[in-house]
């Protein structure tokens, strides 16, 4: 079906191919703003209120907490933590780890020990707590 048979005349088919165009592109511009593996950036208290909720194995008294990540082996903090998912609907708000590379999640992740105490609970156990 050509623009003659329907009694379109040039400038009415460029109009339509013009507005077609600017859906398009609005479309386009949307969806790539909703990316499900972006980090989402919420404000202090929606953070501490996100690992509060998504992580109940832990107290969280501020976003200054630290854990140790068993998979890349480092302290991170609450700050550090990302909150990702959620964003389009099309998958659940979830926690990982903010290191390049590190997808561990909240059960990776435990409360960090000072040497100190490592010794003395080392030295607790081979004396048999004498």
């Amino acid at each position: 079906m050509t623009w003659e048979s329907q009694n379109m005349g040039p400038l009415t088919l460029i109009a339509h191919l013009l507005m077609s165009l600017q859906i398009a592109t609005r479309f386009a511009t949307l969806g790539g703003m909703f990316s499900p593996s972006q980090p989402s950036r919420p404000a202090v208290e929606d953070k501490l209120t996100s690992l509060r909720r998504l992580d109940k194995s832990r107290a969280w008294n501020s976003l200054d907490d630290q854990l140790y990540c068993t998979i890349c082996k480092t302290i991170i903090s609450g700050r550090q933590i990302e909150v990702v998912g959620g964003t389009n609907g099309l998958r659940a708000l979830h926690l990982k780890c903010s290191t390049p590379g590190c997808f561990s999640t909240p059960a990776d992740w435990l409360l960090p020990v000072k040497s100190d105490t490592v010794r003395e609970i080392d030295i607790l156990f081979r004396d048999n707590g004498a």
